[in-house]
């Protein structure tokens, strides 16, 4: 299959996209056979049947998942598998400070996700959002801020740079995407800690896909047309007095406009404020392929699909409700202004979907992703779920 593709790219596109697929095969080969590194100081490795879900999660025809009516989309989520996440047990956790295993984790990350992508660990002795603070800060990354973000995120009582992962109602699917991906400025890692767990039988499974197994199982037609026409996001945030959900207030955390402003300049940002009603619109536009940071290798780094405007027309929060295009909280279009076609934003989420894993939270689980190299997101759920999050600018 990924013969025929670079085939068809050899014959149809630029030099440019035409070696940037060529490597997506290599990246999947890599991804296939992960180096598993041997007895990893006060830690334990995880195998892969201890993170196996232990019960069925629908996907084709979910309520509430978008795009889940649509061609290509798997039944089932699929199990998390060897090397993905990487997954450690901390030994025993109880006896060591929690700023001493952050300085162990760093240890750890830094070899492990350059390989693995998003590490997972387990049975750290953090208990509230005040550990989870010390623990990050411990881990000795730069922080950074949501400001500007899509999600509907807010910040943890009493913390400055811990978050509550998403305010968004249980019974939404969120979709998989990388973190502010839409924009010119995002997190390099984000950081999940489950405070309560879910009961998996009732979902709150956060799924996880690597971009460069997307990437090689896009039709590289799509990819093709996305690269020439790029993708234009287009975000539409009413003032806070006419919906409380999706404000400017709470997307930049401030009242301020002047700084939204100050923001929006500075990131070169188009942008727009509505006349008589204190609504802003703005907008930029990107290619679908970013260079990795690190490893200096192009990369799948887009969400067209999540910031498509069909995202919020699955929604509860819109249910009953028909607006204009242009006045859902977010929409993508060509660069060129013109709608991206149906099925391009179809084949992009059933192509997520099919590759994406999931496993069973844990109460204290910390898990760590390459915001450029995996996509995350969440299933619906009933019950008790809490997970805080922390952003990181390296």
């Amino acid at each position: 299959m990924l013969t025929s593709k670079l085939f068809l790219l050899r014959n149809h596109s630029r030099q440019g996209t035409r070696s940037i697929l060529c490597w997506t095969t290599q990246t999947r080969s890599l991804a296939s056979k992960p180096q598993i590194f041997e007895n990893p100081s006060n830690f334990t490795p995880i195998p892969p049947e201890d993170l196996a879900l232990q019960f069925k999660h629908r996907l084709a025809g979910r309520k509430y998942l978008p795009g889940s009516q649509g061609k290509g989309f798997p039944e089932f989520l699929t199990s998390a598998r060897q090397g993905f996440p990487y997954a450690l047990r901390a030994d025993s956790a109880d006896h060591v400070s929690v700023e001493k295993w952050g300085q162990l984790c760093r240890e750890q990350l830094d070899k492990a996700i350059p390989e693995y992508n998003a590490v997972l660990f387990r049975n750290l002795p953090l208990f509230d959002a005040g550990d989870f603070a010390k623990f990050t800060s411990s881990l000795g990354y730069k922080p950074t801020n949501y400001e500007g973000g899509t999600g509907n995120r807010y910040l943890a009582e009493g913390e400055t740079e811990v978050y509550l992962s998403t305010s968004d109602p249980p019974d939404f699917n969120i979709e998989l995407h990388n973190e502010m991906a839409c924009s010119p400025v995002h997190p390099k890692k984000v950081m999940f800690f489950c405070l309560t767990e879910p009961n998996e039988e009732w979902g709150g499974v956060t799924p996880l896909v690597r971009n460069s197994e997307v990437f090689a199982q896009l039709d590289p037609e799509v990819v093709e047309k996305l690269v020439e026409r790029q993708i234009r996001y287009t975000r539409y945030l009413p003032d806070e007095k006419h919906n409380p959900y999706a404000s400017w207030q709470q997307s930049f955390m401030t009242g301020d406009p002047k700084k939204v402003e100050e923001y929006l300049k500075r990131e070169k940002f188009n942008y727009e404020w509505e006349k008589g009603t204190g609504n802003l619109f703005y907008w930029y536009s990107l290619p679908p392929l970013a260079t990795h940071p690190i490893t200096g290798r192009k990369i799948w780094f887009t969400q067209p699909n999540v910031h498509h405007n069909t995202y919020y027309k699955e929604s509860p929060m819109f249910d009953g409700v028909t607006l204009p295009d242009h006045m859902y909280p977010t929409h993508t279009t060509y660069g060129d202004g013109s709608e991206i076609d149906p099925e391009v934003i179809e084949h992009i989420r059933a192509t997520g979907w099919r590759n994406a894993v999931g496993f069973p939270w844990r109460k204290r689980d910390v898990i760590v992703l390459d915001n450029l190299a995996v996509q995350h997101g969440r299933l619906s759920f009933k019950g008790d779920r809490q997970l805080l999050a922390y952003l990181t600018a390296e």
